[in-house]
């Protein structure tokens, strides 16, 4: 893979400069998971779901969002998954910067990782991870394909259903009320509604899982 083409290629599409340089990174994690070893033991949240199942509409996240199934989220056990992303022949190294940080704000706790990816070029851009861990095993997680097409590519991978999504989104929502700084998620809501074709049957968790 080339980084400084990737770049380009969103630009061209009409993304911001940040916007680009944040979907190339989602764009290399996802394939590199997909890839891996340990692409059952994560599924993908927020934003970049949002961004891919409004198809784009939405505007592009800066953050890549993802819970870990059955499988820890201690310092060293995120540092063994990063290096089983590095073991994925695509030319591009994920290195870890500064120490991984607990994250605590809104209702969720998990991990956040600063990463570098360098390309074969030399061309490096900065990103982080949100890691959370995915308790209810009650909850399925649906199969989702997401189009990496300035790669020609596409990966599937599990994420939250859209029920889901909508049920925690709305749990913030209630909780933090007029504080809340989570605007994006009122488009969510609208999409979902308008265009989500919404089960209001099916079985979700109305707790987060952290």
């Amino acid at each position: 893979m080339d980084i400084g083409y990737m770049v380009n290629s969103y630009v061209s599409l009409g993304y911001e400069l940040a916007d680009a340089i944040a979907k190339v990174s989602q764009d290399i994690i996802l394939f590199k998971i997909s890839k891996s070893s340990l692409n059952r033991n994560v599924t993908i949240k927020g934003g970049v779901v949002m961004h891919n199942i409004s198809k784009n509409k939405r505007r592009a996240t800066r953050d890549i969002d993802f819970d870990f199934i059955k499988y820890s989220l201690d310092d060293y056990s995120i540092k063994d998954f990063i290096e089983k992303l590095n073991e994925v022949n695509d030319n591009i190294k994920i290195l870890i910067n500064n120490d991984i940080e607990e994250l605590h704000h809104q209702d969720y706790s998990g991990k956040r990782v600063y990463i570098t990816l360098i390309d074969s070029n030399n061309y490096r851009i900065d990103s982080k991870l949100d890691i959370g861990v995915h308790k209810n095993f009650d909850i399925e997680q649906e199969e989702y394909c997401f189009d990496l097409n300035v790669i020609n590519e596409s990966v599937t991978l599990f994420i939250n259903s859209k029920e889901q999504i909508f049920a925690e989104k709305l749990k913030l929502l209630l909780k933090f009320a007029y504080t809340s700084t989570r605007y994006k998620d009122i488009f969510d809501f609208y999409y979902l509604i308008k265009y989500g074709n919404l089960n209001k049957i099916r079985k979700i968790s109305y707790y987060t899982y952290f």
